[in-house]
């Protein structure tokens, strides 16, 4: 699980670095000046033109290229890294009874252990890893294509 969250933060780090560098320096929001244009004009907060191409974008490419403007990319990763944190987070079951305590529990990281020495240390067997884990790869469905993903990343949630 670590590598797939590894891999997630170094594809969040790329896109955030493709996003501040679209923003030229923190020049803010993208809008599109006239969504009825055909054009495409898109302006960022200090009136730059961010594209225009005769003809290109259409009038949709152009809504799609403004609303995911660089702050909102920005925005976007910083909760993604949030979530990613919670979910790495998660705890694993302790029980008052330290015999039901989920197996992989530790003290130091979920406040208690199992009593039990023949499970201590094994596997979760409270769902939290398996939980985590089909999470993260939710998270990493969009980057399926990139060189480092591995299969066994792939979701096998439907779609």
């Amino acid at each position: 699980m670590t590598d797939l969250a590894s891999f997630l933060r170094a594809r969040y780090a790329e896109r955030r670095a493709i996003a501040e560098g679209a923003a030229r320096g923190g020049a803010g929001s993208w809008t599109q000046v006239d969504p009825d244009r055909k054009d495409g004009w898109i302006e960022d907060e200090a009136g730059n033109t961010v594209i225009f191409d005769e003809g290109s974008p259409t009038g949709e490419q152009a809504h799609h290229i403004a609303t995911n403007d660089p702050v909102h990319v920005i925005t976007d990763i910083d909760a993604k890294l949030a979530l990613l944190d919670d979910l790495l987070a998660e705890r694993h079951n302790v029980i008052e009874d330290c015999w039901y305590t989920c197996a992989a529990a530790t003290e130091e990281r979920d406040g208690g252990e199992s009593c039990d020495e023949d499970r201590q240390g094994g596997p979760c067997d409270c769902g939290r890893d398996a939980r985590v884990n089909r999470r993260l790869r939710l998270l990493a469905r969009p980057f399926a294509g990139h060189p480092e993903f591995q299969d066994t990343w792939a979701s096998d949630t439907p779609r």
